[in-house]
């Protein structure tokens, strides 16, 4: 379990921790809250050999997409993870759905259509504040999804997957389709009905995460990716120690290069959502 980067919860990431610093299981109570009074610094420049020789550019980080179907995620096995833009230009389950009710897209030629109608979903266009109106609202918010937001999301942590948004119950863009007009109202309700959501959880590189994953901004990245990812292993290991202490505060999302695909030899589980929800919150006493 060490050898991947993972702080899905509390037991991997004190796993890996042991690991890669080479301790002795248990050593980290003492190295870090006796000998270092839980700073994370002291445990940093204490480690520093170690957490320097770690081959950032080839570690494997683990993150889970929380998603939903009706077939027990056999899509998923066939083809693994892509990006928005692919789903709904293939044979998929959430294409299929959308084509049963009317809707379909030209991605190449950012049109979507709904029945006879057509739309233009360019979302170039409307990225221009003199081009937004009531009226191309809508339409704008779809092309935000299809040409800007239309990545693999996943999570590194989140304690609660049933608190960030709805996506336990339906993919984002379906409740942001659902918002469209009457023809499309509810359809992320409809989804809901028909489908199970699942855990899926992978390995991924440094190198097909964006760089908003872990920076604020590109420079950053260049920068810390020209000086043997400095910023980056303190993230990385400050990160695995809240965990380890079952400290995160917030969710940890990572964003995924919109042309990177998920292929099925990187992905390691595939779990009901609720059973995942459960063996993480029991690490915060939750229910």
């Amino acid at each position: 379990m060490g050898r991947y980067y993972d702080i899905t919860n509390p037991d991997a990431s004190y796993n890996w921790i042991h690991e890669v610093l080479h301790m002795k299981k248990g050593d980290l109570i003492q190295k870090y809250c006796i000998n270092c009074h839980n700073d994370f610094k002291l445990f940093y420049e204490m480690f520093l050999p170690e957490i320097k020789s770690l081959d950032i550019d080839n570690l494997d980080i683990v993150a889970f997409q929380v998603t939903s179907n009706n077939d027990e995620c056999a899509e998923i096995k066939r083809n693994g993870l892509h990006n928005l833009q692919w789903i709904l230009s293939n044979d998929t389950g959430i294409n299929s759905f959308l084509r049963q009710r009317g809707v379909h897209f030209d991605i190449e030629k950012r049109i979507m259509y709904i029945d006879t109608c057509s739309y233009d979903v360019d979302y170039d266009k409307y990225r221009n504040s003199n081009y937004v109106s009531v009226k191309n609202e809508g339409p704008e918010k779809i092309g935000h999804k299809l040409y800007y937001d239309f990545q693999i999301n996943a999570f590194l942590f989140c304690e609660d997957i049933n608190r960030y948004g709805t996506i336990h119950k339906a993919p984002e863009f379906l409740f942001t389709l659902s918002t469209f007009n009457e023809k499309t109202a509810r359809m992320d309700e409809q989804w809901n009905n028909i489908t199970r959501p699942y855990v899926v959880k992978f390995k991924t590189k440094v190198k097909d995460l964006a760089y908003f994953t872990f920076y604020d901004c590109e420079e950053e990245y260049n920068f810390d990716s020209q000086n043997n990812w400095t910023e980056l292993r303190k993230k990385l290991f400050s990160r695995a120690i809240e965990s380890t202490f079952s400290n995160l505060a917030s969710e940890k999302v990572a964003y995924m290069k919109p042309e990177i695909i998920i292929s099925p030899k990187d992905i390691l589980e595939y779990v009901p959502a609720e059973e995942w929800r459960k063996d993480v919150l029991k690490y915060f006493r939750k229910k």
